[in-house]
């Protein structure tokens, strides 16, 4: 990460739906242009916490801060946010050029000026030759990109993604990662992007950030929450391969020795260091 000022903070953000807490004292930062993926299983919260980063959900406590200027009270239009949801929410009697252009013109962008920057989005999307179209017209990929482009041209600070490619299949999720990865590069954007899938964690993001019960487990990058996770929980949700069952035989100021479940191998832990020994 830049040491420069991020480009969002959240702050001690909370949320509860009657006895149910959702989102419990999250904190993080996005760095200007980094891909920030927020990775847990169903019902962890990190939905809930996009939403409320958005405005479409009132937290409970803590604070949204976008570029410096505390946003938790501020209403969606005014939040600089884009947003791409799972279910791409195009309208359907509009056009692809126009579901792109709508919120410029809902920004009174004048007619000389929004033509030529929705026509410079769909051709950075790859949709140049399909304005025209409607969106029962196009194929599930063409209409996340329509989606993409829609989020994209009013230039937000920062991009907020839903699930965005969970509605497509495998074929198309994978051409999507690659799409989304050219796009965010290219454009220096601040992506947050929410994702139950470990894999599309790990290779799209500049870092992730594992929740799990409406709380933060670990926040690093791919390799370090991969190989270094924090928590048992990270261990186990990014790949059951890291664990090793086995029972302390010895322990004492210099570390412990563990002998593993069905024999063969000790491992001698220390503060530091560690070792695999054989028997």
């Amino acid at each position: 990460m830049s040491a420069a000022a991020p480009a969002l903070t959240v702050r001690r953000l909370r949320k509860s739906f009657g006895t149910v807490v959702a989102v419990d004292e999250v904190s993080l930062d996005a760095a200007a242009g980094e891909f920030l993926s927020l990775l847990g299983p169903s019902g962890c919260g990190k939905s809930t916490l996009l939403r409320m980063i958005a405005g479409l959900v009132e937290p409970d406590g803590g604070q949204v801060v976008l570029a410096g200027e505390d946003i938790t009270r501020l209403a969606v239009h005014r939040r600089n946010l884009g947003l791409v949801f799972q279910s791409y929410a195009l309208f359907p009697h509009m056009t692809v050029f126009e579901n792109v252009a709508f919120g410029l013109r809902r920004r009174s962008v004048p007619a000389a000026e929004l033509g030529p920057r929705v026509e410079r989005m769909l051709e950075l999307v790859r949709l140049g030759p399909l304005g025209a179209r409607h969106p029962r017209e196009l194929s599930g990929g063409q209409q996340q990109r329509v989606a993409l482009a829609r989020a994209l041209v009013t230039e937000p600070r920062v991009l907020l993604l839903d699930e965005p490619l969970s509605n497509l299949d495998a074929l198309l999720r994978d051409e999507m990662r690659v799409e989304l990865k050219r796009l965010q590069e290219r454009l220096r954007i601040t992506m947050i992007f929410v994702t139950h899938d470990q894999a599309e964690a790990l290779i799209l993001s500049d870092r992730v950030v594992v929740m799990e019960a409406g709380r933060v487990e670990q926040i690093g990058t791919p390799e370090e929450v991969y190989r270094r996770p924090a928590t048992a929980f990270v261990a186990r949700f990014l790949g059951r391969a890291n664990f090793l069952a086995g029972t302390v035989a010895e322990s004492g100021a210099s570390g412990a020795v563990v002998a593993l479940d069905g024999g063969g191998l000790s491992v001698v832990a220390g503060p530091r260091t560690k070792q695999v020994l054989g028997q």
